[in-house]
C-alpha cells in the first residue's frame, strides 16, 4: 500500500504502476482512455464448486473473508492524469442469508475510496460548501470543507449486502501529512482473526476525520463502540 500512496500522476506513474501490479500478482484491465488494477482474493469466493462452501460467512470469524484493493488510473494526453484507490472488504453476517449447508450466504461490505483528482476535489468542495452552508448547525467553530486539501463523506451504499463507504477526495496540493492521514488503510483487516466491522476500523484517521468534521457543524454522528475506542487510544 506504501508503494501505491507514493504514486504521482505524470509520464512515469503508469510504468510504476505496472510494475508494482506485476511485483504483487495485480490483474490488469486496460482501454485506451484507462486503465484498472485488482489485487483481490474474491476468486476464491466465487459461485462455483466447491468455492460456494468458503463463500459462506462464517469464514469471518475464521479469518477468511473477500476483499479486493483496486487503482484506476485515467489517461490524458499519454500520462496518467487521475488515481483512485478503493478497498472493498467482506463482513460477515452469520446465518442471516442461510438457504442450506452448501449455499452460502450474503456477505456485508466495508469499502474505502480515495480519489488524487483536482477535478473531482474542486467540485466535490463546492458542493460541500454549498451543503454546509445551507444545513450547518453549529457556528463560529465549524472545520472549512477541504481544509488540509481533504474532504471525506460517508455516502449511501446500495450493494447487494448492504454495508458502508467512506469516501476521501485529495487535492494534488495536500501536504504529505494529509495524504497519510487518507492511506491510514488498515489492511490488517483482510486477514485478521478478529473481523473488522466498522469503517473506523479499516480506515481509522479518515473516520475521525469524518467525524471532527461533521460534529463541527452541529451534526450528530452514528459512533460504534469500536469507533470510540479507537479514538481514544
Amino acid at each position: 500500500m506504501q508503494q501505491l500512496a507514493a504514486l504521482k500522476p505524470g509520464a512515469t506513474c503508469l510504468p510504476a504502476l505496472r510494475r508494482i501490479a506485476k511485483d504483487h500478482g495485480g490483474k490488469e484491465h486496460c482501454t485506451e482512455e484507462w486503465c484498472r488494477y485488482d489485487f483481490d482474493n474474491t476468486s476464491n469466493f466465487s459461485d462455483a464448486w466447491p468455492q460456494r462452501v468458503l463463500g459462506r460467512t462464517e469464514w469471518d470469524y475464521f479469518g477468511l473473508r473477500p476483499w479486493r484493493l483496486s487503482v484506476g488510473a485515467w489517461k490524458k494526453n499519454a500520462e496518467l492524469a487521475d488515481l483512485q484507490f478503493t478497498i472493498t472488504l467482506g463482513r460477515g453476517r452469520g446465518w442471516l442469508m442461510n438457504e442450506g449447508l452448501f449455499s452460502g450466504n450474503m456477505w456485508g461490505w466495508l469499502v474505502v475510496s480515495v480519489t488524487a483528482d483536482s477535478g473531482r476535489f474542486e467540485q466535490q468542495l463546492k458542493l460541500e460548501k454549498e451543503y454546509d452552508s445551507q444545513h450547518a448547525i453549529a457556528t463560529g467553530d465549524q472545520i472549512n470543507a477541504g481544509s488540509a486539501g481533504i474532504i471525506v463523506i460517508k455516502p449511501n451504499l446500495d450493494i447487494p449486502g448492504g454495508g458502508q463507504a467512506l469516501d476521501v477526495y485529495l487535492s494534488p496540493s495536500a501536504p504529505p501529512e494529509t495524504k497519510k492521514l487518507a492511506f491510514d488503510l488498515n489492511l490488517r483487516c483482510a486477514t485478521s482473526m478478529s473481523p473488522c466491522s466498522e469503517l473506523c476500523q479499516l480506515a481509522p484517521s479518515a473516520w475521525r476525520s469524518y467525524a471532527q468534521f461533521t460534529k463541527s457543524n452541529g451534526w450528530s454522528v452514528d459512533e460504534p463502540t469500536e469507533c470510540t475506542a479507537n479514538s481514544q487510544q
